[in-house]
């Protein structure tokens, strides 16, 4: 969306002369404002983009509470403003973890909005990728609860020429995360195999940017440590691919298996077939594989684990949005001000520990340690 003022009128005369001598006074001819990045009036407005279908919704809801509650624990005020929350869906009824479209068109509500003090989003999958470049060109501070897409904040492992310039139009940084990075939890994976001694993994992604990414810096990570990957498969989401692939992660006799995608309908399939193809070999996942909250690991598969971050979903809502009215407490109106304090505030905040999770007796992945 193009956002650049539409000329209405062209002045002339003295009132040409008036406008170009006092423009940086009166803000005449750039739509009534000096200053686009100072909030006017006594409102503001904070921005929720969080999906409402699809695997990640019962996240969404969790995280959704608990920005709602930091809101109310402020009393829904931050630096002198009264701040209004507005929610916005990520996702349509298809099932997708969010919809690029409706993604786009969140940032660009927000960005087209002059209370807008800041954006929470996107929630997770590297959604973020496609909202940043609009709230950055809008000078607008966006905190994402969740999404740990490694190339966001640094050029990720892997993938040399994917690095977080291309999200920043502005050339500053407008954005934090609460939580870690999915290279946290790649260096996490990395060494789990190594401390369980294996020494050649089969590797399983799916073909979006957080599967793609993460495989990326997985591979990198493990090759440093001395680790093989001995076979790799795409899963493109047909669940009548599912046989070959797993005979093709069969095919480099590995010593585990590492599966880096999100949960979905070929999820049970998928681990039942690498089970009959690689019986006792271990399983070890990234934190996609715990989207689905009713997902339910049969018993027959081999041990499996996943890492992902420690904090929960309902706290990491609470303190995107406590980090966001806390830098609005030192900014005020002056959404670069706001912009500052966040990133300042984020620098002193500890980072998030990845920590593992296995199947508890009800066949859920419970939190098993660091």
């Amino acid at each position: 969306m193009d956002r650049r003022p539409t000329l209405a009128w062209v002045a002339t005369g003295p009132l040409a002369l008036l406008c170009a001598a006092f423009a940086a006074l009166t803000g005449c001819g750039n739509g009534g404002s000096a200053e686009p990045h100072v909030i006017k009036g006594d409102t503001a407005t904070v921005y929720s983009s969080l999906p409402q279908h699809g695997v990640s919704a019962a996240t969404a809801a969790e995280v959704l509470e608990g920005e709602r509650r930091a809101l109310a624990d402020r009393g829904g005020r931050a630096g002198g403003l009264r701040i209004r929350f507005r929610k916005l869906p990520a996702t349509d009824e298809l099932d997708r973890p969010w919809d690029p479209g409706l993604v786009a068109e969140n940032a660009n509500r927000a960005a087209d909005d002059p209370t807008a003090i800041a954006y929470l989003g996107e929630l997770d999958y590297g959604a973020t990728a496609v909202s940043l470049p609009i709230t950055n060109d809008a000078g607008l501070l966006q905190v994402s609860p969740s999404d740990g897409l490694t190339s966001l904040t640094r050029p990720a492992p892997g993938r040399p020429r994917a690095g977080p310039e291309r999200y920043y139009p502005t050339d500053r940084r407008t954005f934090v995360r609460i939580g870690p990075t999915d290279l946290d939890e790649a260096n996490r994976i990395v060494e789990q195999l190594r401390e369980a001694g294996d020494t050649n993994f089969a590797l399983l992604f799916d073909r979006e940017i957080y599967g793609r990414e993460l495989a990326a810096q997985v591979v990198d990570r493990a090759r440093r440590a001395g680790l093989r990957p001995v076979s790799s498969e795409e899963y493109r989401g047909q669940v009548d691919e599912i046989p070959g692939i797993a005979r093709g992660l069969a095919e480099g006799r590995p010593d585990a298996v590492v599966q880096l995608g999100v949960a979905g309908r070929g999820t049970i399939p998928m681990l039942v077939a690498i089970d009959d193809q690689l019986p006792g070999v271990p399983m070890i996942a990234s934190s996609g594989i715990m989207a689905l909250p009713e997902l339910s690991l049969p018993s027959g598969p081999s041990s499996i684990a996943a890492v992902g971050p420690a904090l929960s979903p309902e706290r990491a809502g609470y303190q995107a949005m406590r980090l966001t009215l806390n830098a609005v407490a030192e900014g005020g109106r002056d959404r670069r001000r706001v912009i500052s304090a966040a990133l300042r505030l984020a620098r002193r905040q500890p980072p998030d520990p990845v920590v593992l999770y296995r199947p508890n007796e009800h066949g859920r992945f419970a939190k098993a340690g660091r």
